[in-house]
């Protein structure tokens, strides 16, 4: 007597479900995520795509493969407001660009009650209204992940970068530790560069209560080390005042502002590291230098090795209106703080 198991065709023994295939294909990520991916039609089986993580199929061998999606929320060149000091200028399932606005935290804070960028943008993907863009960028009605990357102070503008996966984190996070994240900022500091461009080099140590800097010419217990490379763009010769191109190296809480302190090139509107701010601002009252009201620094380029399709992109955000007015007084004016 034939037993029917001996009549079976080895492939059809052979057979697994189309979502182990795909595990197998992408051993490091995982199997939710994979079935996901899966619905969002980022597998491909002989060039067509295919959505059913439960069909069943034999080994695929190279025909099954994955597609590098980089969709974008919005076009690129369009910005989508997502709150009133916040813009949503790019997103896919592994990381979101926002621009923000002087006055928003960007992650939340123990001390601070304040909605954050963070909060912001989990709120916008995963509230009702969301359902269709995690859908289409993540291929499920789940809630989405807002995970930080990297921080911006409160007063400072621009480019912010959030991811939405751990693995995506991951990536970017290692991109900042080896030095492959790009962050750019223009700055306008009060006072003469000592050369059109260069490097500071420092160490910076919170003070006792966590919050604002110590600088240190030489290496200190418990300080870390700070690097910033700078570049001299316009000098309002009348005013002392230069707009400065800065790039991080490393990236330490207040960096920009205390070592532009420390060079003599206090940032304008700097509350903690300006003395002619400070002093202004603990006379009630009294007229801040230039009028502007905040650290003139604004984060106005980003470039990463993007964590799935391993290619380099980058973006960018010009200056806001306060710091746009803040340029146009100092070429206008005469030596007047």
């Amino acid at each position: 007597m034939t037993h029917y198991a001996e009549m079976k065709d080895d492939s059809i023994q052979n057979e697994k479900t189309l979502l182990d295939w795909a595990v197998q294909l992408c051993p490091d990520s995982p199997r939710k995520r994979i079935k996901e991916w899966i619905a969002a039609g980022r597998f491909c089986l002989d060039g067509r795509v295919v959505t059913k993580a439960g069909m069943r199929l034999a080994d695929p061998g190279d025909s099954l493969t994955m597609g590098k999606p980089e969709k974008s929320a919005v076009a690129w060149g369009h910005r989508k407001r997502i709150h009133p000091k916040l813009v949503l200028i790019y997103l896919d399932s592994d990381l979101a660009i926002v621009d923000k606005e002087a006055g928003l935290l960007s992650v939340p804070t123990e001390n601070q009650s304040k909605i954050s960028a963070l909060e912001v943008l989990s709120n916008y993907l995963n509230d009702a209204r969301g359902e269709a863009t995690r859908r289409s960028f993540f291929g499920t009605a789940d809630p989405v992940k807002t995970l930080p990357v990297h921080r911006l102070d409160q007063y400072t503008s621009g480019l912010l970068c959030i991811a939405l996966n751990d693995n995506a984190r991951q990536h970017l996070i290692k991109q900042l530790r080896s030095h492959n994240f790009l962050r750019e900022y223009i700055a306008y500091g009060d006072g003469d560069a000592a050369t059109p461009e260069g490097t500071w080099h420092n160490y910076l140590k919170l003070d006792e209560r966590g919050y604002d800097q110590k600088l240190f010419v030489e290496p200190e217990e418990g300080a870390t080390e700070a690097v910033t490379h700078y570049r001299v763009e316009e000098v309002f010769a009348q005013n002392h005042v230069a707009r400065l191109r800065i790039r991080l190296e490393t990236g330490l809480k207040h960096q920009i502002r205390i070592q532009a302190a420390a060079h003599d090139m206090p940032l304008i509107g700097d509350r903690i590291y300006h003395p002619s701010t400070q002093k202004a601002v603990a006379r009630k009252g009294a007229q801040l230098p230039y009028g502007f009201k905040r650290q003139a620094l604004h984060a106005t380029t980003i470039g990463i090795i993007h964590p799935t399709s391993g290619k380099k992109v980058k973006f960018q955000s010009k200056i806001p209106g306060d710091m746009q007015l803040l340029e146009e007084r100092l070429k206008s004016s005469k030596g007047e703080v």
